[in-house]
């Protein structure tokens, strides 16, 4: 396994990783990173996390959709060969939606994406403000 693959956690809850494309091999709401990748950052898997990268429109949290983190499977072969270089791989399926699609439509392959995993720290009436498990 290459050092220089991500994702890298830069801070608590916090990691950055390359956009590594979307896929159809994905459900909606996931982003998917390869299983190599993951054992640096092994607390990420199955985490829900907000979403940002460099073009995103800002603004609060409670406005960003949540992912969750899953690992690529032997199934998902577009998905894990977008993923190997080391970036992460979301859904064809987001760009549909309304919120997902907005704000994963200004971000392309090689630049950084950042997930905040801070969810789970978060009052239980913010996470359902957030569609959380809903």
């Amino acid at each position: 396994m290459d050092w220089m693959t991500g994702p890298f956690r830069t801070f608590r809850d916090q990691y950055v990783a390359t956009f590594g494309g979307f896929s159809y091999d994905l459900a909606p709401g996931v982003v998917a990173v390869h299983p190599d990748h993951l054992v640096g950052v092994p607390e990420l898997e199955g985490r829900d996390v907000l979403i940002s990268h460099d073009h995103a429109l800002r603004g609060p949290l409670h406005t960003r959709p949540a992912f969750t983190v899953v690992a690529c499977e032997g199934i998902m072969r577009d998905a894990t060969e977008r993923a190997e270089p080391g970036g992460v791989v979301f859904s064809t399926f987001d760009l549909e939606d309304a919120r997902k699609g907005r704000l994963l439509a200004g971000v392309h392959t090689g630049e950084a994406v950042y997930l905040n995993a801070a969810l789970g720290r978060m009052d239980g009436d913010i996470i359902r403000r957030l569609g959380v498990g809903a």
